[in-house]
């Protein structure tokens, strides 16, 4: 699964490197963004949030950027385990 973040400096899309999604999100089913900050919802209702940072390249005379995410996972609540989206 590809991320790219609008910069809008550069007026242009960029793709994020970094960590891939974690295995706990399986089948997502809702992405929601807020700031730097990106939540995606997996299947057995895990949430990773995604902290979307801006990192300067090493090595380069002009100022260039890339954009990285760095997941941490949430798990769900065991009271939800039996819980299934309304859309399976």
């Amino acid at each position: 699964m590809k991320l790219k973040v609008y910069d809008l400096n550069s007026n242009s899309w960029e793709a994020v490197e970094g960590q891939p999604l974690p295995e706990q999100i399986c089948k997502p089913f809702s992405v929601n963004s807020w700031g730097s900050n990106i939540y995606v919802l997996g299947q057995d209702l895990h949430v990773a949030m995604g902290k979307i940072s801006k990192v300067n390249l090493e090595g380069h005379y002009e100022k260039k950027f890339r954009f990285g995410v760095r997941w941490h996972v949430e798990d769900a609540p065991m009271a939800f385990s039996d819980l299934t989206p309304s859309s399976s």
